[in-house]
């Protein structure tokens, strides 16, 4: 194992060499993180290299890229690390032996992180050279010549997102015995069922969500901007512990409308009365998430307002949540209420429901039909559900995005966003 032991090098910490890959430092050893367990990481790993056998894959790169359609989708699932300052770092899987996780920061912070994650062997990638370092440790534990798969940043539901050129180019290089592999579609047949320890932190996600609602119509008043709900939403979730990964908030008129969905750039648009709060908000717990939306009335809703609310979006939500129970199938909810904003004259988003597995996932239900893979169309305890219709009224102008997360159990659903649902007023 790389590095330089603390006892040897603690008076010389003015070196770059000796900072950077410092260890055994005893540096934040009293820091505190939830953590999944031995066990749980046990499960997952077994679950990977039976998908890595099955493709012939020698050893697997992971990256951890950090948007709204990753959230550190398989490192983090993997590792638990996720580091939102960067948009690379990898944890390299071989099919025998241990991974290695290679973090975009030395020092200080390459020690945090070995206190907060499930994996021994934690190294910086100084200087963001990432494919020359992990090259050399490729070649360390026999991988030159071997099949290596360049796994997907992202949830397949996105399309594809790999690694950057200059990481690559720096692996092809250096390693023109191996034979690199790009895998699309990998993780999500893995963890689109959960653990109960996954449902435990997908519980606490959802409460966030709740919270960040809760503390937006607490701040609710005329003079507010759309940039300080987001700035209530985000400090709710981060005092609970997670992070923000949604915080999408538009303003509008009730009288004179134009916004069908939130604002994913929350702007100084000001609050006033008769005005409406369209979002939607997502909180990260400890590699889970979870969804929640709901609309609120600055006011008195006007009686169209109201009237769309009471007679087409939430009939239309429920139709689809009634469906949301083992043995049934994600075509069985698109059939009862796929349909139903169009045949009451207006319209909708295309999308109605997503899966989540770290992040927003297939399978889904559009207004066209259900799209799945087909081991994920029938409803299966562990699934984790985002219901999420749109509704559009029929001109196009004002829409009402209404949403919540649940869990599929063995008798129902477990709904853990559970703010009560109905049209807000502040």
């Amino acid at each position: 194992m790389a590095g330089f032991n603390f006892a040897d090098v603690s008076h010389k910490l003015d070196q770059g060499k000796f900072f950077g890959d410092v260890r055994h430092t005893g540096w934040h050893s009293d820091a505190v993180y939830e953590k999944f367990s031995e066990a749980e990481y046990a499960r997952r790993y077994k679950l990977t290299r039976d998908a890595m056998a099955k493709q012939g894959l020698d050893c697997i790169i992971v990256p951890g890229s950090i948007h709204a359609m990753s959230m550190g989708h398989g490192l983090v699932w993997l590792t638990g690390h996720l580091d939102v300052r960067t948009a690379a770092h990898y944890v390299v899987v071989p099919l025998e032996g241990e991974p290695t996780l290679f973090c975009s920061m030395g020092g200080s912070h390459v020690e945090a992180v070995r206190q907060a994650v499930s994996i021994a062997d934690v190294r910086p990638g100084p200087g963001n050279k990432f494919g020359e370092i992990m090259a050399a440790h490729l070649k360390e534990i026999g991988m030159a010549d071997k099949r290596i798969g360049l796994m997907n940043a992202m949830s397949e539901r996105f399309g594809e997102e790999y690694m950057p050129a200059n990481h690559y180019l720096a692996l092809k290089q250096a390693l023109p015995e191996a034979e690199l592999v790009f895998v699309a579609k990998f993780f999500h047949e893995l963890m689109y069922l959960h653990s109960e320890e996954e449902i435990r932190f997908i519980r606490k996600a959802g409460e966030l969500c709740d919270r960040a609602l809760e503390a937006m119509m607490e701040r609710a008043k005329p003079g507010v901007t759309e940039s300080q709900l987001a700035a209530s939403a985000a400090k709710a979730m981060m005092d609970g512990g997670g992070l923000p990964h949604l915080l999408i908030i538009a303003i509008t008129s009730m009288e004179e409308p134009h916004a069908i969905f939130g604002n994913p750039r929350p702007s100084g648009r000001v609050l006033q009365e008769g005005d409406i709060i369209l979002n939607e908000v997502a909180a990260w717990y400890q590699g889970t998430s979870a969804q929640s939306g709901n609309p609120i009335v600055c006011g008195t809703p006007t009686p169209y307002v109201r009237e769309f609310f009471d007679e087409v979006v939430l009939p239309g939500y429920s139709l689809m949540a009634d469906q949301l129970k083992p043995g049934r199938t994600l075509d069985d909810v698109y059939e009862a209420g796929g349909r139903f904003f169009r045949e009451k004259g207006h319209q909708s988003r295309p999308l109605h429901i997503h899966c989540i597995d770290i992040v927003s996932a297939e399978p889904e239900v559009r207004t066209d039909g259900a799209v799945h893979k087909g081991y994920d169309n029938l409803l299966q305890p562990g699934m984790e559900i985002m219901l999420e219709p749109c509704p559009i009224i029929a001109d196009g102008n004002l829409g009402m995005f209404l949403g919540r997360t649940c869990i599929i159990t063995d008798d129902g659903c477990e709904w853990v966003t559970k703010l009560p649902i109905e049209l807000y007023t502040v």
